[in-house]
């Protein structure tokens, strides 16, 4: 009885250690689709900056640079897609996207093969940002920033002065407090947002004005996320929002 006991209490703890690393692992269909296009990217980027270097006569010191900088972000793109096949842990994930980012910082911003180096840096820039990284940081310390991000939403629409957008699960509710009125736009989730204390954020990718967080969601307003688009400069623009959350 002792003995069976001892066994059950130390499978019941070998479990708890294996769910605990489960849940550190960090897994997304986004962040894949991202890892598998980095590294496409990095492949191309070597070769061609090895082509280039073979056909030319003479090489300077700078063009030798950039050569083997592409070849160790290629290398290093490699490592950070085997990492993410291997169930690496979120923390890890992060620390590599961080080095990632600080190689692609070396990129020219000149020269025959510049729009694959900025291709590069964008895709690596948009895999820190669905890692959690705070402005492509490490992954260590305890700021909120740093943890994954758990949802998105998507909102496209015109907005004249102000417009406010309320989030609550899986529906927005658009409405003009100022302003000649649009319409509501279009919107879209890739998850719902959770009846629980999250922290909202959002990237505007077009747009000219400003976007605020009126208020994060809370059992106080039944976890309802409201968002601001405020345009002052003068007749109408179209917006584009990215909204997550942590």
């Amino acid at each position: 009885m002792k003995k069976n006991l001892i066994f059950t209490l130390l499978f019941l703890l070998t479990l708890s250690f294996a769910v605990s690393a489960q849940e550190e692992r960090y897994t997304s269909t986004r962040l894949e689709n991202q890892i598998n296009q980095l590294k496409r990217q990095t492949v191309d980027l070597a070769d061609q900056t090895s082509e280039n270097i073979s056909r030319a006569s003479s090489n300077t010191r700078s063009d030798l640079d950039v050569a083997f900088l592409a070849q160790q972000l290629d290398a290093s793109a490699g490592l950070f897609q085997q990492m993410y096949r291997d169930g690496r842990r979120a923390s890890e994930l992060r620390d590599a996207g961080a080095i990632l980012s600080d190689l692609a910082r070396r990129a020219p911003s000149y020269g025959s093969n510049s729009y694959i180096w900025r291709d590069v840096q964008n895709t690596i820039a948009d895999i820190n940002r669905e890692l959690g990284n705070s402005n492509s940081g490490g992954g260590g310390g305890n700021n909120e920033n740093n943890n994954p991000v758990l949802g998105r939403a998507f909102w496209r629409g015109t907005v004249d002065a102000r417009v406010r957008l309320e989030i609550r699960g899986n529906s927005m509710t658009v409405t003009t407090m100022s302003g000649n009125t649009y319409g509501n736009g279009t919107y879209s989730f890739a998850n719902s947002l959770p009846r629980r204390n999250v922290s909202v954020g959002v990237n505007k990718t077009k747009g000219r004005g400003s976007v605020q967080i009126i208020q994060q969601p809370s059992r106080d307003n039944d976890y309802t996320a409201v968002i601001d688009v405020v345009d002052n400069d003068g007749g109408a623009k179209e917006y584009q929002l990215e909204i997550f959350w942590r």
